[in-house]
């Protein structure tokens, strides 16, 4: 049986990057919780795009083309939205008060631009795939 170097290196790429992604976000919580806002749909919204984020893992994991697609952009979203979100305060020096909080966003912002790379290779660059 042949192995998937890419398929592989996609799947685990993506989940070395939840320790920093599920902290980050916490944080993110957080902030909004204390200026008044309801975590209620943010949360939501996370744990639905976690099952997406799941979803594209496991049909990679089958070998099918579709799981480095839903990969890629969901990797490009998590990296746009830190970026857009934070990269200003991250600039200015502003940016939480903890040095944990920059490792957790470099960390996310760092694995998953690497991850959606790989996965965009496995969707469009590689030829003779199935699925």
């Amino acid at each position: 049986m042949r192995k998937d170097w890419l398929g592989v290196s996609v799947i685990a790429l993506s989940l070395l990057s939840l320790p920093f992604i599920l902290p980050h976000v916490v944080g993110d919580y957080v902030e909004g919780i204390r200026g008044g806002r309801s975590p209620a749909v943010p949360a939501s919204v996370l744990g639905a795009y976690l099952a997406l984020q799941s979803l594209g893992l496991i049909l990679v994991a089958v070998g099918r083309r579709g799981g480095f697609f839903l990969t890629f952009w969901i990797g490009l979203i998590w990296v746009g939205g830190a970026l857009g979100y934070h990269a200003y305060a991250v600039l200015q020096g502003g940016f939480r008060d903890e040095a944990r909080a920059t490792v957790w966003l470099v960390g996310l912002v760092v694995i998953q631009a690497v991850t959606s790379a790989l996965a965009a290779w496995g969707a469009w660059g590689r030829r003779g795939r199935a699925g």
